[in-house]
This record gives structure tokens, C-alpha cells and sequence, in this order.
């Protein structure tokens, strides 16, 4: 199990998040940071979290309980029995869940208005440049899986950032 997200801080769109708007997303059992961004940290980790455990249900972050640390300048959450890391860069934050030891992940930069239809392609392509003829499928639950191995793939974007994450064994 895998799970992703990404968020573009630099959107046009993107607006501050304040103590107020923490509680529409906030679960009792998550531990918070003291980080500018303690919102998208929290938001992040709970689409990564949510996606890793590909269930058919709508993304409730109130459900989702995150418990954020830090240890030298590196910022990992738990919930549950999953475990993650976050990357914090100037312009992004990307979430990363699940077994990290065996997870590889690409961002891409977004080329047309069509971002759903346009990062398929863009994976294809990446794995096509790494020498792979893959295509990107849905298992029966229409979640996102690399074809013939029907081995599972979790897609984000936000913004002009685009991000997938895969088992290594693609590789």
C-alpha cells in the first residue's frame, strides 16, 4: 500500500490557513507541529494516508487521526499502522505513505490546463523513458494501478505540480 499528495505552496489560488480553518480538518487524536504550514502538513498526510488505504469512501480528513514529529529537519507522521514522511521545499510539501523502503515517486510540472488527463500521460512517459511499456489502469475498486502488473500507483497534483508514487519493483 501507497499513498501521495502533493501541494503547490505558490497556487495562485492558495490562501492562508488559520486556526479556524485547522478545525475543519483537525481529528482528536492528531499532535501538531508549531510549523507555518501546519495545515498543509496535516491535509497532506491525511490524503496520503486515505490513499494508501485505497478504500472506496470520500476523503473525511476529520477521520483521520495524524500524529506529526520531527527529528533532524525531517518531518514523518504515523496513523494508525501506517507510517509516512514529509519533504517540505520551497515551493511544495509532498506526503509520501506507506513501506518508504520500498516507495519511489516522480513530481512533474504541470504543461496544459488538462492536469487529470495530462499526468497519466506524463507517467506513461516517465516509465517509457526508464524503459517500461506501461499504461495506467483501475482496479475493481477504480483505483489507479500500473498495467500488465496491475501493481497499485497513487497519483496527486495541485497547482502546476503533479506527483506519483510506486513500488520500486516497477523500476
Amino acid at each position: 500500500m501507497l499513498g501521495i499528495d502533493i501541494v503547490d505552496l505558490k497556487d495562485p489560488s492558495f490562501k492562508e490557513r488559520n486556526e479556524r480553518t485547522l478545525d475543519l480538518i483537525k481529528n482528536e487524536g492528531d499532535t501538531h507541529l508549531d510549523h507555518p504550514y501546519l495545515f498543509w502538513l496535516l491535509w497532506s498526510a491525511k490524503e496520503a494516508v486515505f490513499k494508501c488505504r485505497r478504500e472506496p469512501i470520500n476523503f473525511s480528513p476529520t477521520k483521520i487521526p495524524i500524529q506529526l514529529s520531527i527529528q533532524n529537519d525531517k518531518v514523518s507522521f504515523k496513523s494508525d499502522d501506517l507510517a509516512g514522511s514529509i519533504i517540505i521545499e520551497d515551493e511544495y510539501i509532498l506526503a509520501i505513505c506507506g513501506d518508504l523502503t520500498d516507495i519511489e515517486h516522480h513530481i512533474f510540472i504541470k504543461d496544459n490546463d488538462n492536469w487529470s488527463e495530462s499526468i497519466r500521460f506524463m507517467i506513461i512517459e516517465y516509465f517509457r523513458e526508464l524503459g517500461h511499456d506501461y499504461h495506467i489502469g483501475s482496479d475493481d475498486l477504480n483505483l489507479p494501478i500500473i498495467e500488465p502488473s496491475k501493481k497499485e500507483i497513487s497519483i496527486s497534483h495541485h497547482g502546476r505540480y503533479g506527483a506519483v508514487a510506486f513500488s520500486k519493483s516497477l523500476l
